[in-house]
């Protein structure tokens, strides 16, 4: 009978420390990794940009040919013709240089906006680019599972506008810009207030006048 209990015991211990271990198991922080660039490639937002991208360089290559052969043209005429052609390659450069960031930057907000979803969703408590784990098991790759939460999502990429000091800006809604119109508005009638001459008092006759009268 104290054989049997003693086993008894043991078994329960053995049981005991089997938990605690799966407990500090359980316990410890999950990780993923995930490959970026497979991402940017694979997932359906970051073809549509590379698509966007294609049409800009397409339509800049033929601006730019148009402007070679406006060139050849214009030679040996005015310097400003010229400074003119200059002028519309360096904006065709700055609206590249702002399409691409526009490109960039949404892929990039989209990206860590699934990135933060997944971790909460799954309890992982850190993700790592694969580039940078020098070892990994499969079941740690959630790069798959990236790809899948962003092709659920719609990127629209709209072309920034690009002001004449090279600074892109994104399109005003239409009421900012109605709001814009109204300052104007209000801004002008202010400064014709001001312009205006202030009307002179009537002129009453001089003492002395009336007094030769």
């Amino acid at each position: 009978m104290k054989k049997l209990a003693l086993l008894c015991v043991a078994v329960f211990c053995l049981a005991l420390v089997g938990c605690n271990q799966e407990a500090k198991t359980d316990a410890s922080p999950k990780v993923a990794v995930v490959d970026p660039a497979k991402v940017f490639q694979d997932c359906q937002p970051g073809k549509d940009g590379m698509a966007y991208l294609e049409k800009v360089s397409t339509e800049v290559q033929q601006q730019f040919v148009d402007l070679q052969n406006e060139a050849a043209e214009a030679k040996g005429q005015n310097t400003e013709t010229v400074k003119d052609i200059q002028a519309e390659v360096a904006r065709i450069q700055e609206r590249v240089s702002a399409e691409q960031q526009m490109v960039v930057t949404k892929l990039n907000e989209l990206f860590q906006k699934v990135l933060e979803q997944y971790r909460k969703e799954n309890g992982v408590a850190l993700v790592i680019p694969a580039e940078q784990a020098l070892s990994f098991d499969e079941s740690a790759d959630a790069t798959d599972a990236i790809v899948a939460i962003m092709n659920k999502e719609k990127v629209v990429f709209e072309s920034p506008v690009v002001a004449p000091d090279g600074e892109a800006h994104t399109p005003a809604k239409p009421e900012e810009k109605a709001g814009e119109m109204k300052e104007d508005a209000m801004k002008q009638a202010g400064e014709k207030n001001e312009a205006a001459p202030a009307e002179k008092p009537a002129e009453t006759p001089d003492a002395k006048d009336t007094k030769k009268q």
